[in-house]
């Protein structure tokens, strides 16, 4: 039988996983910022690719934990660049929602093609236990992002 981790041990182990997930992350960004893309703008991207249906500009917002008036300046900064634009809500006209155009499709995937070919030459120098290692690591990793990714009110 398996005892509970202590506090400081979850609190060592949160410490660990955050640190080394963000060294990789950096790393992984370098393609999108080679692009002039900054990680922040990245993150809205994918937001708005994960919402097909569209976006509310405050919801974004509350998603990436951005104050209202940097959310406008980064809308702004997106829609020139060509990545999403603004339709009226079928179901609130009065409302505007952030979709992404093709040319956003395709930035984002020609960046998550650029990551992945990186980490794919990186992972073939793992050994094969380090390899499954990391692929059961991969449902826990989504499991914890996911909580991040719907946010408080759970989507």
């Amino acid at each position: 039988m398996t005892s509970s981790p202590s506090s400081d041990e979850l609190t060592r182990l949160a410490g660990q996983v955050r640190t080394e997930i963000a060294r990789l992350a950096y790393h992984l960004r370098t393609p999108a910022t080679r692009s002039g893309i900054t990680p922040t703008r990245l993150a809205a991207l994918a937001a708005v690719a994960r919402h097909p249906g569209g976006l509310r500009q405050g919801d974004l917002a509350d998603l990436m934990n951005v104050s209202p008036p940097s959310m406008t300046r980064l809308v702004e900064i997106m829609t020139e660049a060509g990545w999403i634009e603004r339709e009226r809500d079928p179901s609130d006209h009065r409302a505007l929602l952030l979709v992404l155009t093709p040319v956003g499709e395709k930035t984002l995937e020609r960046l998550r093609t650029e990551s992945a070919s990186v980490l794919s030459a990186e992972l073939a120098d793992l050994t094969d236990t380090e390899r499954a290692a990391l692929e059961a690591a991969v449902p826990v990793l989504r499991k914890l992002a996911d909580r991040h990714v719907e946010g408080p009110r759970g989507g």
